[in-house]
């Protein structure tokens, strides 16, 4: 993963609860819904985490491997910056 800060498009409006999480895209149209492992990954990107922070707290709160935890959230954080939901700012 690269170490890019994330952080949420001016475009979505995100709503979260326990059960998981809506994102709604007001140039597009696009809805999409996540469980709950995906609006806390959502609240990470609120907070402008790299993909790799996202990793190691999600390795943390889930109990899994870093592996697993680097291949979820790449998966998942990938599938959101292709739709212009999230977007990949350099750290100098």
């Amino acid at each position: 993963m690269n170490e890019a800060r994330l952080r949420v498009s001016q475009a979505v409006r995100a709503s979260t609860s326990s059960d998981g999480l809506v994102l709604l895209d007001v140039h597009g149209g696009l809805l999409l819904a996540s469980n709950s492992v995906g609006a806390h990954i959502w609240a990470l990107i609120e907070q402008q985490r790299t993909p790799c922070e996202i990793a190691r707290q999600l390795s943390t709160d889930y109990g899994i491997t870093i592996e697993r935890a680097e291949r979820d959230a790449a998966a998942f954080v990938s599938a959101l910056i292709a739709r212009g939901l999230v977007i990949e700012e350099a750290v100098c």
